[in-house]
C-alpha cells in the first residue's frame, strides 16, 4: 500500500511539474484585432537551415483558423529574427541596427513568392511596421510583438 501511494504521489508530482513547466513557456495575449487572442507555444520541432537547428514556436489565434510556425534565429551580435510562416504566408520580423521591425524573407530563404505575399498584405501597413521599437527586448517580448503586429498587416 505504501508503495502504491508513493508511486501515485510521484506520478502526480511529475504531471503537475510538466504542466507548470509547459504553461510557463506558453505566451498568451490579445492582439486587439480580428485575429483575437494569440497563443505561442514552444514547439518540439526544430528547423534546420545550413546545418544549424533553430528553435520554433507554434502560433495560433482564437478567431483565425490558420496556424503559424515561428522560427527564432539569434545572432552573435545581438541581432535576431523571427520568421513567421504557414503553407501560404511568410514574413520576417528582425532586430537590426535601426530597430526591430518587419521585412520580407530573403529570396534565398523564401518558400512563397514575394508577389503572393504582397497580394495578401497592405503595403502601407507593411511600411508602418518597418520599425516597431528601437529598444532591446527579451525573446518573449519580441514574440509578443510579432504575434500582435502580424495580424495588422492583413488590413
Amino acid at each position: 500500500m505504501k508503495h502504491t501511494i508513493l508511486i501515485l504521489a510521484v506520478l502526480l508530482a511529475s504531471t503537475f511539474s510538466t504542466h507548470v513547466f509547459a504553461s510557463v513557456n506558453t505566451i498568451e495575449g490579445n492582439t486587439n484585432t480580428e485575429f483575437g487572442n494569440y497563443i505561442l507555444t514552444p514547439s518540439d520541432d526544430f528547423v534546420v537551415i545550413d546545418n544549424v537547428a533553430y528553435k520554433t514556436w507554434d502560433l495560433t489565434y482564437s478567431a483565425n483558423n490558420k496556424n503559424y510556425k515561428v522560427i527564432y534565429s539569434p545572432k552573435k551580435d545581438g541581432e535576431c529574427c523571427f520568421v513567421v510562416r504557414n503553407e501560404d504566408f511568410e514574413i520576417k520580423y528582425a532586430k537590426q541596427v535601426n530597430g526591430f521591425g518587419v521585412m520580407l524573407v530573403e529570396p534565398g530563404n523564401r518558400t512563397i513568392k514575394k508577389r503572393a505575399i504582397m497580394n495578401q498584405i497592405e503595403y502601407e501597413k507593411f511600411v508602418s511596421q518597418l520599425v516597431l521599437t528601437t529598444k532591446d527586448k527579451t525573446e518573449e517580448e519580441y514574440l509578443g510583438l510579432v504575434a500582435c503586429f502580424m495580424p495588422l498587416l492583413f488590413g
